[in-house]
């Protein structure tokens, strides 16, 4: 991430991976239309776990907008104290280098990309079936097989019960798994398991940032020169691929 890469202050470094990972598990509150307050979700635990204050918590629960938003204005904070140390030494390198300013461009655009998503969240969430989905989808079922089996008992006889049930189960397993995916974002086991999508990003970030650390520490202290590569004077394939008849 960059910043471990860019950033000067070990602090500021350290709240803006927390947040990106806090990011992760408010969004996911927001797919189910709950806060990370409320039981059964991530709050308590991210308070627990040293990626939330508990200030930051009772913060994030008292104010009115959604809270992945909270977690973007906080990763802006950031960036805007890292703006506010004097000589530009929020960076690694001071505000005379050119790149200086196209690695604000770079995090400000990550930041509106991540808006953006929160946008995508809000769509989905809101873009559900009618409550009477379920009500007229049973009415028309019922409808249709109290008819079929008049009609179909002209033909085939005692053989009507059979496939009336053999159908129906079918159709109705088919109308339970559409109900079931209405809203993928629960805790069902069919839903889509947004608590293993978070730990991952959880365990990531953190992969990142114990890497980072160690290639800083690494470069800081090596002092051994960097040979120049030896160039082969023949080389030879490692796999060979057959001739063609």
């Amino acid at each position: 991430m960059m910043n471990r890469r860019w950033f000067a202050n070990e602090e500021l470094q350290d709240r803006f991976s927390r947040f990106v990972i806090v990011y992760s598990y408010a969004c996911k509150s927001m797919l189910r239309g709950k806060s990370l307050t409320e039981e059964g979700e991530d709050g308590p635990d991210l308070v627990k776990r040293g990626l939330l204050t508990q200030q930051e918590l009772d913060l994030m629960e008292g104010g009115p907008s959604w809270q992945p938003h909270f977690c973007l204005d906080m990763l802006r904070e950031v960036i805007a104290q890292l703006h506010m140390i004097p000589g530009g030494k929020g960076l690694r390198m001071d505000d005379t280098n050119k790149i200086h300013g196209q690695l604000f461009r770079c995090l400000d655009n990550t930041l509106k990309h991540m808006n953006d998503l929160i946008g995508n969240c809000v769509r989905i969430r809101a873009s559900g079936l009618p409550a009477s989905y379920d009500a007229i989808t049973m009415t028309s079922f019922i409808t249709f097989f109290l008819l079929a089996s008049a009609v179909w008992s002209t033909a085939i006889g005692w053989m009507t019960p059979i496939v009336v049930f053999l159908a129906s189960m079918i159709i109705m397993f088919l109308i339970v798994m559409g109900t079931k995916l209405v809203d993928p974002f629960g805790s069902d086991k069919v839903d889509i398991p947004l608590e293993c999508f978070c730990a991952t990003i959880e365990a990531q970030v953190h992969a990142i940032d114990q890497r980072g650390k160690s290639i800083i520490a690494v470069a800081s202290n090596s002092k051994k020169a960097v040979r120049p590569l030896a160039v082969r004077s023949e080389s030879k394939a490692t796999f060979h691929i057959p001739r063609l008849a």
